[in-house]
């Protein structure tokens, strides 16, 4: 079988990663990005194809070229699996559900639920958690004039004020995504989600990044449980290969695929970032990490001095330049890095002191706080006294640390056993024991994140 993902944009989907490993070799996954719809008809109609996937923004056009539809799609007017039957004709079905009542179990069951987005996403999560017996859904548009959607109230920005008790939030548009990671619908909108003073879960189904800015507004300013919508992603996935092997699919079954899909995922995307004080050993430690297991390294200060064709000092201590224009350079390179993945960054010791830095870099990433006793950090070439060095800890590490995921303390002299007995080489030895002991917490952290322990 030939299955396509037809979508926009797929330069950074993880869909052709997962059905490579659920196929079993049982179907070929193809992309197909179309830049407009004028060739949607073409495509459906190519009988190369067996089926298809269809994501953003074609799922409810697809629909009008269906000549059959599955119950959820002709409920939602979304589609998002199609089939080609034996007589040529081809049927949409529409998965959300099925990921959707993973995502949410018997959690909405009495609660009042905003979704942000009025799109095929938006109107499958309405009708699910209507389903699931939540006691409200309010539907958030932009053009809440143009989206009349029968049964469920819908909304503009401006009125989000008044549901303020609402208690389950949902981002179902793609506000925040990799392409605009430093967004996202509310932010945008100018709503502050403290409003949401009864705000028991926030969800993003966009999953790359991991931690869109929607998901950390809502964690740092409401204390809520957030979750991503990686596993949904995969549910749905699962789902897509039982209706083109013609095949029985239950959510209970499925589940047992979702961890191990969802740790080689994140594997895959997410960054390894390194916060700390200037001396702290960040890019030593963080070059032999991307050496000994064969990853990128990036270092913040030398992007955003190619940025600036510059050296970072010159450009401080230039009249017409200073503080404000490094600030606003190493913050375009900050966003433009943290779109990557599966990437090892060392920043500058003030990196993650911009609000705007440390989002960007969490979002993707797995931010380690490199932390060395003031007394052992490497001042060479920077005129800081002792006094100097606690006052900017203390000013400091309070940041770090709510940034970090995990802190590692480097109170280590690489090479000290040289010194003691004569052995030689033990700098690499010892650096690369360090980089190893940091490798297996990484593991550990990523295996927890797979069992959905945070998001």
């Amino acid at each position: 079988m030939v299955i396509g993902l037809i979508g926009k944009d797929l330069s950074k989907t993880q869909a052709g990663r997962v059905h490579d490993i659920i196929g079993d070799g049982e179907y070929d996954y193809v992309f197909i990005e179309l830049k407009d719809s004028e060739n949607l008809g073409k495509v459906l109609g190519d009988k190369y194809f067996d089926g298809f996937n269809i994501t953003n923004p074609y799922r409810m056009e697809v629909a009008s070229y269906m000549d059959e539809l599955d119950e959820h799609a002709r409920r939602t007017g979304a589609v998002n699996v199609v089939t080609r039957l034996v007589d040529g004709r081809l049927k949409g079905w529409n998965t959300d559900v099925k990921g959707l009542e993973y995502t949410f179990g018997d959690e909405i069951k009495g609660k009042k639920a905003l979704i942000l987005g009025t799109g095929g996403a938006g109107r499958s999560a309405a009708c699910v958690l209507s389903d699931l017996g939540a006691s409200d859904v309010v539907m958030v548009s932009r053009e809440p004039e143009l989206n009349n959607i029968e049964g469920f109230e819908v909304v503009g920005y401006d009125r989000v004020y008044s549901h303020n008790n609402a208690e389950i939030i949902i981002n179902c548009t793609p506000v925040g995504k990799y392409t605009n990671i430093d967004h996202s619908p509310f932010a945008d909108n100018r709503i502050n989600i403290r409003i949401f003073n009864h705000l028991e879960l926030a969800v993003d189904l966009i999953y790359n990044p991991y931690r869109t800015k929607f998901l950390q507004d809502a964690k740092r300013l409401t204390g809520c449980r957030t979750k991503s919508g990686l596993g949904m992603f995969i549910i749905q996935a699962l789902a897509s290969k039982a209706i083109w092997l013609d095949r029985e699919f239950r959510i209970e079954d499925a589940e047992r695929y979702v961890i191990p899909l969802k740790r080689k995922i994140l594997e895959n995307q997410l960054n390894l970032v390194a916060i700390g004080l200037p001396g702290s050993g960040k890019t030593t430690i963080m070059r032999r990490y991307a050496y000994e297991l064969g990853m990128d390294f990036i270092d913040t200060d030398e992007e955003t001095e190619k940025r600036m064709g510059m050296k970072i000092n010159e450009a401080l201590s230039e009249s017409t330049m200073g503080e404000e224009y490094f600030s606003a350079m190493e913050q375009e390179s900050v966003r433009e890095i943290g779109r990557r993945r599966h990437k090892v960054i060392a920043t500058g010791g003030g990196t993650a002191m911009n609000p705007i830095n440390r989002d960007v870099l969490r979002a993707n990433g797995i931010v380690v706080y490199v932390k060395r006793p003031l007394d052992m950090l490497d001042v060479k070439g920077r005129p800081l006294s002792m006094a100097a060095l606690k006052e900017v800890f203390n000013t400091r590490d309070r940041v770090y640390r709510r940034t970090a995921d995990m802190t590692i303390l480097n109170s280590r002299v690489f090479g000290g056993i040289r010194a003691l007995t004569g052995e030689g080489n033990t700098y690499n030895f010892e650096l690369k024991g360090f980089v190893y002991f940091i490798a297996r917490k990484v593991e550990k952290h990523l295996n927890a994140l797979a069992n959905d322990e945070w998001t």
